[in-house]
């Protein structure tokens, strides 16, 4: 992780460390990353593929997938040759043509407003193709 987000996050290593001594059975870090990764997925495909709202552990909220209508009607690309020649950024219009998109949503309670779903390559994937 850069130097940028070094205090925003918080990495899967840093949960393992504070509650490892809190399993009933010794559990590596392999092992750990393991469950959970395959926990992560089976809540994606959940959630995305089978379009269900996923109850998360500890009263912690909801993920769903919400269908939602597009506001702009153009997405701002930058010109690269034109940006040669000026000097300057120089932007140009590309016109959305799907009327709605997908969003992986999270609804959580007050205590969790801080944190954040950040969907990943696999989740867009999953999304992009549905």
């Amino acid at each position: 992780m850069g130097h940028k987000y070094k205090d925003k996050y918080v990495s899967l290593k840093d949960i393992y460390n504070k509650i490892k001594s809190s399993f009933y059975k010794k559990v590596d870090y392999k092992l750990y990353y393991k469950i959970i990764t395959k926990y992560l997925e089976i809540l994606l495909r959940d959630a995305v593929d089978r379009n269900h709202k996923v109850a998360l552990p500890d009263k912690m909220g909801f993920i769903s997938l919400e269908q939602k209508i597009q506001t702009r009607a153009f997405h701002y690309r930058v010109d690269n040759s034109a940006t040669k020649e000026k000097g300057e950024t120089v932007f140009y219009k590309v016109p959305i043509f799907d009327d709605y998109y997908k969003k992986l949503v999270w609804r959580r309670p007050r205590k969790y407003k801080r944190c954040k779903l950040m969907p990943l390559r696999y989740t867009k994937r999953i999304i992009n193709n549905n």
